[in-house]
C-alpha cells in the first residue's frame, strides 16, 4: 500500500552567508492513512522545515515528496497550490482566527477558497464543528471561546478540504494540561475517523503515548519512527 505521505532522501539547504545551512539531511519518512506520528526534537533540529516540505510550501533541494503517491516536485506551481489546498490540512500553533467571524464562518472562508458553494460549505462546517465538540458554539466569535475551543476551530478548519494529510505544529503550546490532552486525543480520533496521515510536531512528550508512533530529529536528521508506547517506556 502506498503511504499517504512519503519523504524519500529529502535534503533542504538554505543560503547561510557564503555557504549553506542544511536544515534537512537525507530525511526518509512514510506515514500511512489512519496513523498519527509525533515528531519530536530540540529547537532548530529541522522539525518546522520538515513540515514546510511535507506541506509543499518549500521545495527540497533534492529528494522526493509524495502525497497520495503524487510526486509534488513534478507538479506545476498552480497544480502544487491546488494539491496543497485540497489534499493537505495544516493546523498552525496559533489558531489565527478572524476576530469578526463566528466559528462556522471561519470554516466557510476556508471552503470558499476551494470554490465550495455557501450552502455546502455551511453544512460541512457545522458537521465538523460537531466532530470537534463545538456544535453549540458555532455562532461564537474568537473572544467568546477558550484557548482549547479556538484550537478546536483551528483543527476543524484544517479538515474542511477533506485532506489526505494533516500537518500539525505544536498544537498544545498555549494550553494547560487538561486541554492539551484533549486536543491530542481529538487529533488521534480525527486521524482514524477520516483516514488521515497526520504528523504532529510536539515538545510535550507526555502526550506522545496518545499517538501511534514517534520520530525524533537532531541536526536535520530524522531517526526511524518507533511505536509511541515503546518510546514512552524506554
Amino acid at each position: 500500500m502506498t503511504p499517504a505521505l512519503s519523504l524519500t532522501d529529502v535534503v533542504l539547504d538554505y543560503p547561510d552567508g557564503e555557504g549553506t545551512l542544511r536544515a534537512l539531511d537525507r530525511v526518509d519518512l512514510d506515514v500511512d492513512a489512519g496513523r498519527i506520528l509525533s515528531l519530536a526534537g530540540p529547537s532548530g533540529s529541522g522539525k518546522s522545515s520538515l513540515l514546510a516540505v511535507a506541506a509543499a510550501l518549500t521545495r527540497p533541494t533534492s529528494g522526493r515528496v509524495a502525497v497520495g503517491g503524487t510526486d509534488v516536485a513534478e507538479l506545476a506551481p498552480r497544480e502544487r497550490a491546488r494539491l496543497r489546498l485540497e489534499r493537505i490540512g495544516i493546523v498552525f500553533q496559533q489558531p489565527n482566527l478572524l476576530g469578526s467571524l463566528t466559528a462556522v464562518e471561519q470554516l466557510q472562508i476556508a471552503a470558499h477558497l476551494r470554490g465550495a458553494s455557501p450552502a455546502a460549505s455551511r453544512a460541512r462546517a457545522l458537521e465538523l464543528l460537531e466532530v470537534v465538540g463545538l456544535a453549540e458554539s458555532s455562532h461564537r466569535r474568537p473572544h467568546q471561546l477558550s484557548g482549547g475551543q479556538r484550537q478546536r476551530v483551528n483543527i476543524a478548519r484544517a479538515l474542511m478540504g477533506s485532506p489526505q494529510v494533516l500537518l500539525v505544529d505544536e498544537p498544545t503550546a498555549a494550553l494547560d494540561h487538561e486541554r492539551s490532552a484533549a486536543i491530542v486525543a481529538l487529533l488521534a480520533r480525527a486521524t482514524r475517523d477520516f483516514g488521515l496521515a497526520t504528523v504532529m510536531v510536539t515538545h510535550d512528550t507526555e502526550y506522545i503515548p496518545l499517538t501511534d508512533a514517534v520520530a525524533t530529529m537532531h541536526g536535520g536528521r530524522l531517526a526511524p519512527a518507533v511505536p509511541a508506547g515503546a518510546s514512552a517506556s524506554a
